[in-house]
């Protein structure tokens, strides 16, 4: 949890657009920046937003929705990922030798 709150113990994630009593500390662009690249950002993400109040979570949530897909994943992942789809490339059994043993036997 303690990855967003910083050295004056301030919940970096806390705010609500429009409200000024709570302002909101992070754009979403750097929060998304953290959530990308800091493993460490993305765990305490998840531990810290259901403590946080209704109207911060329904923000932080469509923020994280929204970037999902741009996350990077471990390394080791995205090779498994890419190794595992080659691995499901098709043989070509059609056309000129298609199919056909190429060579001396």
């Amino acid at each position: 949890m303690a990855w967003w709150i910083n050295n004056s113990n301030l919940n970096m994630l806390k705010g609500v657009e429009g409200d000024e009593d709570n302002p909101i500390r992070l754009t979403d662009e750097q929060i998304i920046h953290f959530l990308r690249r800091i493993p460490q950002a993305r765990a305490s993400f998840n531990d810290i937003v259901p403590t946080m109040l209704e109207e911060e979570q329904v923000r932080l949530r469509a923020i994280a929705e929204g970037s999902a897909q741009f996350f990077v994943s471990d390394y080791t992942a995205v090779e498994d990922n890419f190794q595992a789809s080659q691995n499901k490339a098709g043989v070509r059994t059609a056309g000129w030798r298609g199919g056909q043993r190429i060579g001396g036997n």
